[in-house]
């Protein structure tokens, strides 16, 4: 028999954390960043992004007990466990740990953590070293690859002279280093990298300006990964709408019975591995106090039950631990078998999180 669930209402204000977050901005980075990884991820995407993910690659090594991952076999285990566990897949280097080692010196393996935007001036991916790593002898690689440098920009040559893949040409083609904060950026277009490179030296806002994305990353705090997605995106990936009328009409009635739901201005999850199981907070910011908590006793009361929009019970692989409302905020908390369920690719049908 599963642990009923606690429904509660955490009355301190978030205030004092969002500011911590939200104004980080325009002070840490000027000195050591004593911040969490999510928190300095997310402060080096540029104000406007609606799409953001988190991987805290230093975490996962540490789950997975590899140390720092230096060898080819410790890079490899890397790869394949923290796949199958769901812990890399807000990760756009993932996938290419052993040829990034080989043709550029470093990979994922050697961050402390990586962060992904999307932003209507463009897409940005943001990582940490960690330490041991010296930027100067990448450079060094990046000249040997062929790769050009105008001012503090890296740009790969789109002549097919480098000797990269053209996978890792188009994810890695316009380059930057923040050498006092040990970050790389990775932008999809030359032109966003001076706007990304103002925002991590302070100049320019930062994702956490956004209220709502910031409570919504204060709610995620510790994950391994993490996904924070604006109201559009995060209605979308979640919707039932394309499933049929049996569908529809099952999800209806369920709301029919446990009331209403509202759209977030924010939402986000975020999964903590475990030895052998997980746990996944599912996180939406709200208008209001009064309509997060309405909110939290809904989305629980339809967090169980028959799996609307999936096979099977919601209970064959998350299972409901707690549902709490701070301020705007409303968190539920499930424990996650990795074998029956995988949750961080932010796609797919879920009642309990989704959208009138």
């Amino acid at each position: 028999m599963h642990r009923r669930p606690v429904v509660r209402l955490v009355l301190a204000p978030l205030l004092a954390i969002v500011v911590a977050l939200g104004l980080g901005s325009w002070a840490a980075g000027r000195a050591p960043d004593s911040r969490s990884g999510l928190a300095a991820a997310l402060d080096a995407l540029p104000e406007g992004t609606l799409v953001a993910g988190f991987t805290d690659w230093s975490a996962i090594r540490a789950d997975l007990r590899l140390g720092s991952a230096s060898t080819a076999a410790d890079r490899a285990a890397l790869t394949d466990d923290a796949s199958l566990r769901d812990l890399t897949t807000r990760s756009v280097l993932a996938g290419a740990i052993a040829d990034m080692h080989r043709a550029y010196g470093w990979s994922a393996a050697d961050l402390d953590w990586e962060s992904y935007g999307q932003a209507p001036g463009g897409a940005v991916m943001v990582a940490h070293f960690a330490d041991g790593v010296s930027i100067g002898a990448i450079e060094k690689r990046l000249r040997s690859l062929g790769y050009t440098r105008d001012g503090d920009q890296w740009t790969v040559p789109t002549d097919g002279s480098s000797t990269v893949t053209p996978e890792l040409a188009t994810t890695l083609a316009n380059l930057a280093f923040d050498r006092r904060l040990r970050l790389v950026i990775a932008a999809d277009r030359p032109a966003y990298v001076p706007t990304v490179l103002s925002t991590i030296r302070g100049s320019r806002p930062s994702a956490l300006a956004n209220r709502s994305l910031a409570d919504v990353a204060t709610a995620l705090e510790g994950s391994d990964s993490a996904v924070l997605q604006g109201q559009t995106f995060g209605c979308q990936a979640t919707s039932l709408a394309t499933l049929g009328p049996d569908v529809q009409a099952q999800a209806e009635a369920a709301r029919g019975r446990v009331g209403e739901l509202v759209s977030p201005r924010f939402t986000g999850r975020g999964l903590v591995d475990g030895r052998t199981t997980q746990s996944i907070r599912f996180v939406s910011a709200y208008g209001s106090p009064a309509e997060a908590s309405d909110q939290t006793r809904v989305r629980a009361a339809l967090a169980s039950g028959p799996f609307i929009g999936r096979t099977g019970r919601v209970e064959d692989s998350l299972v409901l631990r707690d549902a709490t409302t701070s301020g705007t905020v409303s968190t539920l908390r499930f424990a996650l078998d990795p074998d029956r369920g995988a949750y961080m690719s932010g796609e797919g049908p879920l009642l309990f999180a989704s959208c009138p």
